[in-house]
């Protein structure tokens, strides 16, 4: 039961590594609000745009996701988050390796208890199977999560996340502001 639970730390740890927030510590334009000063500022759009005005990303995400369903992690190399492909593909390997091996013990333990009748075999084989089992599921989230974050890295590969982030607009803006601390 403890090493399930471990499993499961890990597999979340790695889906709360690949899911951060973009919001760093310590950077105070996260709160503030250009409209709520009353400040326009007109900047240059964040996404290049085609003649109908919508946002146009510089990734494929079809190549992405599909990069990333034949080799985990190979989407995120595509999409340049580099440091996420070792991440996905360690789990990957990993899990993968934890069902081969209980697989093999289950199937020792089976051999075993065909030839012995002992139902401590029988026992054992049931408890690698769990195990087999509970790791193809772990490594089945990893590859559907690898194939989303794949997708989602793509979609937003042009999007400008610096600080000089403004609101559009002309004229007056009216309107009302709450800002609640903590």
């Amino acid at each position: 039961m403890a090493r399930r639970l471990l499993e499961l730390g890990v597999v979340v740890l790695c889906a709360l590594l690949v899911c951060h927030a973009q919001i760093i510590p310590g950077d105070t334009t996260a709160v503030r609000d250009s409209s709520a000063a009353g400040l326009h500022v007109i900047s240059a759009d964040t996404l290049a745009e085609d003649t109908l005005g919508v946002p146009v990303p510089s990734k494929s995400t079809g190549m992405a996701m599909l990069f990333s369903a034949i080799l985990p992690g190979a989407g995120q190399v595509y999409n340049e988050s580099y440091w996420k492909a070792p991440i996905v593909l360690g789990l990957g390997i990993y899990f993968a390796a934890e069902i081969i091996r209980n697989d093999r013990f289950a199937d020792d333990y089976r051999q075993l208890y065909l030839q012995t009748g002992d139902t401590r075999y029988y026992n054992r084989r049931e408890d690698y199977k769990s195990l087999r089992d509970t790791n193809a599921w772990y490594f089945l989230i990893v590859y559907v999560l690898n194939i989303v974050d794949a997708y989602v890295d793509a979609s937003l590969f042009g999007f400008d996340v610096s600080p000089a982030l403004a609101l559009r607009g002309v004229g007056p803006i009216a309107g009302l502001s709450l800002r609640v601390t903590w």
